[in-house]
């Protein structure tokens, strides 16, 4: 099975994007393909982050294809001052265009837009169900709804939802993952649950709900409470945080909140790949940062934190230690 872009190390991933951008502006050098050659045969794990650059390439064909076109244009018309590694440096501009829907491109790979409801990356979307009560979905986020005459159940694909709910209904509202069932016990209600990769975060603002797992697992969960569960058990209860709630307002309001955490939510709202250097994952993070201009995040970030921004390319920014 080949590693998700997930697993692969951040130093695989990095060396991966520097090839990238060598083999662009230099690839008719043969010395360079044999240095990457050399790079790719080292590793299973080079082999795989090179072949996830070039699946997300080959996603975006159609686009790389308009920057080709366009690429063509610019060498025809290019001034003959014009070096020939500023030239590419401009094809690489026009490269990122067909990189931009690198987070959008990795929800409808997982069959995200075949669900009933669904976002892409920096999109968020208030719903009103058919019960009266409101769902907001977060980016990234793929949702099926199923009310009958039996049950009101929402099945949570992947990603960030809001549930706020008064509606008195006989029916149960069950909101569903892989990793187990959240179904309410009373209104009013307000919870909201992220899940990716079997692992589901609840918190819980009013109203109390149950966790049923998919091993049997039982734990009630109440008012200002927070959880985590997978399919095998429920964490113990810790207090909620703001911020499973305050993306709705384009504001992620972070409570010593782990850096991993924040840089994994602000990277669902900027096209492209936003990493992280492992040594800096723990460090804890206290403020409100816009989901809206996330370059203004990772200014702030860069500003309260012994971390450093470096861009390799405008779609392809990661923190490093200061």
């Amino acid at each position: 099975m080949r590693p998700s872009p997930e697993k692969l190390s951040h130093a695989s991933l990095e060396h991966a994007a520097r090839w990238y951008v060598r083999l662009l502006e230099e690839g008719d050098q043969g010395s360079v393909r044999e240095q990457w050659q050399s790079w790719f045969d080292q590793h299973a794990e080079h082999q795989a982050a090179w072949r996830y650059m070039e699946r997300v390439g080959d996603r975006f064909a159609p686009l790389r294809a308009e920057g080709e076109r366009a690429g063509r244009l610019l060498r025809e018309r290019a001034s003959p001052r014009l070096g020939r590694r500023q030239t590419m440096k401009s094809l690489l501009v026009l490269a990122v265009g067909s990189m931009a829907g690198l987070g959008g491109w990795q929800v409808a790979s997982r069959n995200g837009w075949t669900a009933d409801r669904h976002t892409g990356t920096g999109e968020n979307r208030e719903v009103a169900l058919a019960d009266g009560s409101t769902l907001w979905l977060g980016a990234q986020t793929a949702v099926d709804t199923r009310f009958d005459a039996h049950q009101r159940l929402l099945d949570l694909r992947f990603g960030e939802v809001l549930l706020q709910s008064t509606v008195q209904d006989r029916r149960p509202l069950v909101l569903q993952t892989a990793a187990g069932r959240v179904q309410m016990a009373a209104t009013p209600l307000r919870i909201a649950l992220r899940y990716s990769e079997g692992r589901a975060r609840l918190n819980v603002y009013q109203g109390q709900v149950e966790i049923l797992g998919r091993t049997g697992t039982r734990a009630l969960v109440d008012p200002g409470q927070r959880v985590d569960f997978t399919a095998l058990g429920v964490s113990p209860p810790q207090p909620a945080q703001v911020a499973g709630e305050s993306w709705v307002r384009n504001r992620l309001t972070a409570e010593a909140m782990p850096l991993a955490d924040l840089i994994d939510a602000l990277g669902r709202y900027r096209h492209g790949h936003l990493g992280l250097h492992p040594q800096l994952a723990d460090l804890a993070v206290m403020g409100t940062f816009p989901l809206d201009d996330t370059d203004h995040a990772l200014r702030l970030l860069e500003a309260a934190l012994p971390v450093r921004v470096q861009r390799l390319t405008d779609w392809w920014v990661t923190l490093e230690p200061a």
